[in-house]
């Protein structure tokens, strides 16, 4: 991990995401008093930002790469509650004081983050209570759609949960090759499988299957849909935005129709 002690406003100006984000949508008139709140830091691929259990340190923004989120019982068994792309608040309980992480935090490619100070950015929403009143609606969407995804996953078969993930990470992340649909992030067999709670040896099943059938196609390590209409039809039980895990992916999606 490499990290700079502060942010320069010019940085935030020229940041890509920045209006995208829910977070660091400041005023350029306060973008030099939001650039003293924040430090800045670079991970490279697989390497952990924070652990489940230990002390929050503020808040923490992701401004470029993607990272998973994941949680364990006590047993051990481990979990993907959530994946999270360029713009994306990674935590919400980085609003409250004394907080501890409800989750570990892992990047999947090169990535880097902006850790904000709480105070200070409090302080800063007092100038922007509509700007406040959207984070409190974000929050809002992630408890629903945590809520609607415990009630709805006992009732969703493995190979439905499986062609909603592609589906989801295609129109999340994915781009258009010459050969289909990608989807735009590498996750393995196992990291699949704890997204939709199932074991990698389902998923390896499963994604034979598809291919089979040509609705996927493997290029290297990268998942290519081949007739997405298809798998939206195997889908077609779970709504367009079903979280796929009790509060995992697509959290920042609009709540359940």
């Amino acid at each position: 991990m490499n990290g700079s002690p502060r942010i320069s406003s010019n940085a935030c100006r020229v940041c890509p995401v920045r209006g995208e984000s829910p977070v660091c949508r400041i005023a350029e008139a306060d973008l030099d008093a939001f650039g003293r709140l924040l430090h800045r830091f670079e991970y490279q691929p697989r390497q952990v930002v924070f652990y489940e259990g230990h002390p929050c340190l503020g808040i923490y923004v992701l401004c470029a790469g993607k990272a998973k989120l994941t949680t364990s019982s006590s047993r051990g068994h481990r979990r993907i509650v959530r994946l999270v792309g360029a713009g994306e608040l990674i935590e919400c309980n980085g609003f409250s004081e004394g907080a501890v992480h409800e989750v570990t935090c892992e990047t999947l490619e090169p990535s880097r983050l902006c850790l904000i100070n709480r105070q200070g950015y409090l302080a800063l929403l007092e100038k922007y209570p509509s700007f406040a009143v959207e984070l409190l609606q974000l929050v809002s969407r992630r408890v629903m759609t945590t809520t609607f995804g415990r009630e709805r996953i006992p009732f969703c078969k493995t190979t439905e949960r499986l062609a909603a993930l592609l589906i989801h990470l295609s129109r999340r992340f994915g781009h258009r090759s010459s050969e289909g649909l990608a989807l735009g992030i590498r996750l393995t067999r196992e990291e699949l499988g704890e997204l939709i709670g199932a074991a990698p040896e389902t998923v390896i099943r499963l994604i034979s299957r598809f291919k089979r059938e040509r609705l996927v196609g493997i290029t290297g390590e990268e998942i290519l849909l081949l007739k997405p209409e298809r798998l939206s039809k195997i889908a077609s039980p779970l709504p367009e935005d079903y979280p796929l895990r009790s509060g995992t992916a697509g959290l920042d999606a609009p709540p359940p129709r």
